[in-house]
């Protein structure tokens, strides 16, 4: 039976090569799908800007200085009577881990121009040349939460040029993965060395089904207010932790709403009916903690996330394999958004008429 050991022993061992593999940061050519836009020319449809590709919060705290230069994009929605007389809100909409394939972004961002506010829906993988039939870990390894934030900081650096925007009012939302990355647009450690200390900050901040188990050595942030939504019969997400995380930023100023969506799971706007997944992994229970010159550390395990070695050890004892309710819930959905439009409504003092 030692040669059986052996065997199993060594395919313990090519399985955990392969993990390493598929999270170890690769340099790769660069391919700008998107194209860099002049919003004089081009003021909506598809639209590119400038960013960079990060692979950890270090590169956040050194300014993105060591990084690849990328071009992102996205799709750019404005509302009928936008104008350079007629000035309006915007919103950066970030997607999911499963990329933006099934229209969440654009939907979105139709919805809020409808209703006078644009929609810039920033697809980080598409512009890392990725597609939905790339394996999951491939994608995020080439675009991890960490380039998503850069898009995210870089459109709203760009929208700062657009003629029909108001640039005092643009917010940041997202989705399950984006949500985590609009959370951290809220903290200045991840945004001063980036946009300065005086430059430009988003307004408002919503998060769609997203977790909150995320802390700072320097826990500082922008202020404005936040929108938290939670579905209750979502397993993956820990509504108490969001909770907890509200308390402490009212406890600095800060305006946080905290909502639940009874009966609804995760990725309540998919087009596929809510259901069950068993065996979908969770990340639930792992908290990121964010060091002083931008380490990243899980909590629950001690490792570092700044390595392949790290993660993958960070994520073997911090996620399960449970599985967790997802799919669409058009109640939740429609509630979702209106109460989206009405916190910005609220938040911008815009006339809701």
């Amino acid at each position: 039976m030692k040669w059986l050991k052996r065997l199993l022993g060594l395919m313990a061992c090519a399985l955990a090569a392969y993990g390493l593999y598929s999270l170890w940061p690769r340099s790769e050519p660069v391919v700008d799908v998107f194209h860099a836009t002049s919003f004089d020319d081009v003021p909506y449809g598809v639209v590119g800007f400038a960013s960079f590709n990060a692979k950890s919060g270090r590169d956040f705290y050194e300014s993105g200085a060591n990084v690849v230069k990328q071009t992102a994009g996205g799709a750019l929605v404005l509302p009928d009577d936008a104008s350079a007389t007629h000035k309006v809100p915007a919103m950066v909409i970030l997607h999911g881990s499963g990329g933006d394939w099934v229209g969440r972004n654009t939907n979105l961002a139709m919805f809020l121009a409808r209703n006078g506010i644009a929609g810039l829906g920033v697809d980080t993988f598409t512009a890392r040349n990725l597609r939905s039939t790339d394996d999951y870990l491939e994608r995020l390894s080439k675009a991890p939460i960490y380039t998503q934030m850069a898009d995210a900081l870089s459109a709203l650096q760009a929208l700062q040029n657009h003629p029909y925007i108001d640039t005092s009012k643009i917010g940041v939302t997202g989705f399950s993965l984006g949500a985590g990355s609009t959370l951290y647009m809220m903290f200045e450690p991840v945004i001063e060395n980036v946009l300065g200390t005086n430059g430009p900050r988003f307004s408002a901040y919503a998060m769609f089904y997203g977790g909150c188990m995320v802390d700072f050595t320097d826990f500082r942030v922008e202020g404005s207010p936040l929108l938290i939504m939670m579905g209750e019969a979502d397993e993956s997400m820990s509504i108490p932790a969001c909770e907890k995380f509200r308390d402490r930023l009212i406890g600095m100023g800060v305006d946080v709403e905290l909502i639940t969506y009874p009966g609804a799971g995760h990725g309540w706007d998919a087009p596929y009916p809510q259901q069950f997944f068993p065996d979908s992994i969770m990340t639930r229970d792992c908290l990121m903690h964010w060091g002083p010159e931008g380490q990243a550390t899980e909590l629950t395990s001690g490792k570092s996330m700044d390595n392949a070695f790290g993660a993958l050890s960070a994520m073997s004892q911090c996620a399960t394999s449970d599985g967790y309710t997802m799919g669409r819930n058009p109640a939740a959905l429609e509630k979702s958004r209106r109460d989206l439009l009405n916190f910005l409504r609220r938040t911008w003092e815009l006339d809701n008429s």
